[in-house]
């Protein structure tokens, strides 16, 4: 190597410096940015009662209700259909496994009509709109939901005229059935109906 001295040596006036005006170097097993635990806990007195506990255990997690163990499908199932607000009519000649169907999900709905907070009037009017547009599309399943009729001083008023419209409105040749829904879609504040494109010939009622 060349034996040459560089142009830029910075640190050359250390050397010029005595050693006793440069700073005390930190113990070699001390990094720069390391302190010894003597130094952290200078000052720091002794706690006199060391064996008083300053915590407390955490709640233990309590055991699950019983109810819990209970499968949804069996919850939403006697919440409704095992409820007097249920209400299901089928006419003579179907087979009453199509509301199990309805209830299990197998069945798709096709349209929803909302008439919550109509007058009858308006609901009427929305409700004869709905099913002739289902027939001409030719849906089979369609939901409508009334409401509960909590706000009524007597029985539900919507839910009351929507079943009777059913019964003995101009579209009942075409009402296969109907049912109070699910409680995923509107339980008992909504009815499933069931539709026929053609007439249906009612020789009797089915509850």
């Amino acid at each position: 190597m060349s034996s040459k001295k560089g142009f830029n040596c910075p640190f050359k006036i250390l050397d010029r410096i005595p050693k006793e005006e440069l700073p005390a170097e930190r113990p070699p097993s001390l990094s720069a940015h390391e302190v010894s635990f003597e130094e952290v806990m200078h000052g720091v007195k002794r706690l006199l009662d060391r064996d008083k506990i300053y915590w407390r255990l955490a709640a233990l997690p309590t055991k699950p209700r019983p109810h819990s163990t209970l499968d949804l499908k069996e919850l939403l199932r006697i919440r409704i259909r095992d409820t007097s607000e249920y209400v299901e009519e089928l006419v003579r000649g179907f087979q009453k496994e199509l509301f199990d169907a309805l209830h299990a999900g197998r069945i798709s709905v096709s349209r929803v009509l909302n008439l919550h907070r109509l007058r009858v009037a308006e609901a009427e009017e929305a409700f004869e709109v709905f099913m002739k547009e289902s027939l001409l599309r030719g849906d089979r399943c369609v939901l409508i939901i009334h409401g509960r009729g909590r706000s009524s001083k007597g029985e539900p008023v919507l839910k009351t005229k929507v079943h009777e419209w059913l019964r003995r409105g101009p579209f009942r040749k075409h009402v296969i059935g109907f049912c109070t829904a699910r409680q995923c879609d509107g339980g008992t504040g909504a009815t499933y109906v069931l539709l026929s494109p053609r007439p249906i010939k009612k020789k009797g009622k089915k509850r």
